[in-house]
């Protein structure tokens, strides 16, 4: 070969739809048998990728689910950046406890029990799945506190707690909450750290 000669690589091209072809079939998936629903069995037959190439990417089944479901998440309730940020945060708590409703909620508390029971699992959930969202959070609380509109004095994490902490606390004693509900409680936890009144947003 030639010096000017390209290099041409070895072995067929690499598929760069093949984690989004697994992310896909392990989101159906768990929407429609949950957890359980969600091997690495099922996931190869419904995206057609082979089990060792999602074992290289994905060990554990459980991380599998996560990601998936981090991804679904993701697209369902992204977060909202307008000219008021104690909006867009109300707007993300009320749009979670929605979507929380249906199938996703089922698989929301399926994916907390494994977190309780299976070693390992509450790591993956918390940089998987809640430390993405959780770091747009505070991006967001602290674009409000730049714009003059939050309190510079509260800690970010802190009122990501009080704001999405009741929605997942009811949820785990089986009572699920409504949007409307949310968004009270959102609005209780916000009141006397925003800069203007929470009543209409």
């Amino acid at each position: 070969m030639t010096t000017g000669e390209a290099r041409r690589p070895r072995g067929r091209p690499r598929d760069t739809t093949l984690e989004s072809r697994v992310l896909e079939a392990a989101t159906e998936l768990l929407l429609e048998g949950g957890v359980a629903a969600c091997t690495v069995e099922a996931v190869s037959k419904r995206s057609g990728v082979s089990k060792p190439t999602i074992y290289r990417r994905w060990p554990q089944r459980t991380a599998l689910a996560i990601d998936a479901f981090a991804a679904h998440i993701a697209h369902q309730v992204p977060l909202a950046e307008t000219a008021d940020t104690a909006a867009d945060l109300l707007g993300s708590v009320t749009a979670l406890a929605g979507q929380y409703q249906g199938r996703d909620g089922r698989v929301f508390v399926e994916l907390i029990a494994a977190a309780v029971l299976e070693p390992g699992t509450a790591d993956l959930l918390n940089e998987r799945f809640f430390a993405p969202r959780r770091e747009a959070l505070r991006a967001l609380w602290k674009r409000g506190v730049d714009l003059g509109q939050l309190d510079p004095h509260v800690d970010a994490d802190l009122m990501i707690d009080l704001l999405f902490g009741p929605t997942t606390f009811r949820m785990l004693l089986g009572r699920q909450i409504d949007a409307e509900t949310a968004l009270e409680l959102a609005r209780a936890a916000l009141r006397g750290f925003t800069t203007h009144p929470t009543h209409d947003q």
